[in-house]
């Protein structure tokens, strides 16, 4: 019995020292409780502390990619080793013989490391072996836009002249070298049924700005914007003119919350034509307007995004355990993680990540067992999963 039980106990300290857990001290510094072998004292410390910032390092990688570019530069990575060890403390030293990844050794010892994971990610982006911090933050902050205009609550001379409107403020984006989603695009949105219906099922929201808020989460929208214009004849000195008022909002796509609300205005135009006449009027209320409108998106953006892109993440027909695991998998991945809703066979999260979102499609059933009904499906920046029949 006796020798049962220190065999189970060597066991499970083989299992302790062969998988390290990374446990984070603060923003920088990560601990690492891991093995080393050597011949003497100087070189069994090295050996783990090798091991201790390779598996940092593991954790940190993201793409195959990454994992390509370390592999081959491991060798002259792992020699430096000991500088990214901010402190260590000795938990226990054998000795003993063997011989550990082909090399004779004479003792061995566990060592508690603190690293410093900052240092870390400095030293992978100098060597080209992740992206840049600053590179992913330049992709986060390429923010996509839906504009749209609300034609019920326009004038009628308005509305009808929409195509121009879209022209104008696409290409007031254009200029800024913001992505936007085309008319076309959101007009096969409208059409599509089936879509609009799937959205309207997890959508809490309710109202006017309902359909509009569906259309935008079926883009790769970050924001929409709700245009609402109109057109008024006027005379100056007894010529005829066309005016044109517009009134923006802009909304974020996932929380539906407004961030800024402006209105533009043109002067009374008399030019060759109504239509000529009304095109310059909208080009002059968009301009009086988008400036405004667009310095507080950035300031608000940059707020938004300090911890990632937010997407949107839906499980369909997974119990409260399953629930559970699957919200502690999230908080694990993203720095910050809102349960949306929680209703029937529905869960939904808001989930602040680094990554596209294609990553999220590929993460979430890699950390764990989702035992899904059929392949996680992406409309805009929505993700959702689907379980078996039970």
């Amino acid at each position: 019995m006796k020798k049962t039980l220190i065999f189970i106990i060597g066991i499970f300290s083989i299992i302790a020292t062969t998988f390290p857990q990374i446990q984070y001290k603060d923003e920088k510094n990560v601990s690492v409780t891991v093995q080393g072998w050597g011949n003497k004292v100087g070189d069994t410390k090295m050996s783990a502390m090798q091991t201790g910032v390779e598996t940092v390092v593991l954790d940190m990688l993201s793409t195959p990619e990454e994992n390509v570019n370390f592999q081959e530069q491991k060798e002259t990575f792992l020699a430096a080793a000991d500088k990214y060890v901010f402190d260590y403390s000795i938990k226990r030293k054998i000795l003993e013989k063997g011989i550990h990844n082909g090399k004779k050794y004479k003792m061995s010892m566990t060592l508690e490391l603190l690293i410093n994971k900052e240092e870390l990610r400095k030293e992978l982006e100098n060597r080209a072996i992740i992206q840049a911090a600053k590179e992913v933050r330049k992709q986060l902050d390429n923010f996509t836009i839906m504009p749209y205009v609300d034609a019920q609550k326009s004038s009628i001379a308005f509305s009808i002249r929409k195509d121009m409107v879209y022209a104008k403020i696409g290409s007031f984006l254009q200029n800024q070298h913001i992505p936007f989603i085309g008319e076309e695009e959101i007009k096969n949105i409208e059409d599509n049924e089936e879509m609009i219906a799937l959205e309207k099922s997890t959508s809490t929201n309710s109202g006017e700005e309902d359909l509009l808020l569906q259309l935008a989460r079926n883009t790769r929208a970050d924001f929409y914007i709700k245009v609402v214009g109109h057109v008024d004849e006027t005379s100056v000195e007894g010529v005829p003119c066309f005016k044109v008022s517009i009134s923006i909002s802009v909304y974020t796509v996932m929380t539906a919350e407004n961030i800024a609300s402006q209105t533009g205005y043109s002067r009374p135009l008399s030019l060759s034509s109504e239509d000529a006449s009304i095109s310059a009027g909208i080009e002059e209320a968009v301009n009086g307007s988008m400036p405004d409108i667009m310095n507080k998106l950035f300031l608000f953006w940059k707020d938004y995004i300090k911890e990632g892109r937010p997407y949107k993440l839906v499980f369909y027909d997974y119990d409260f355990n399953e629930f559970a695991k699957i919200r502690l998998v999230l908080n694990e991945m993203a720095p910050q993680v809102k349960l949306l809703m929680k209703a029937s066979n529905i869960t939904s999260f808001l989930v602040w990540f680094t990554g596209p979102l294609d990553e999220l499609l590929f993460e979430v059933p890699g950390r764990i067992e989702l035992n899904l009904k059929e392949d996680p499906t992406i409309l805009g920046n929505t993700l959702r999963f689907f379980r078996k029949a039970r």
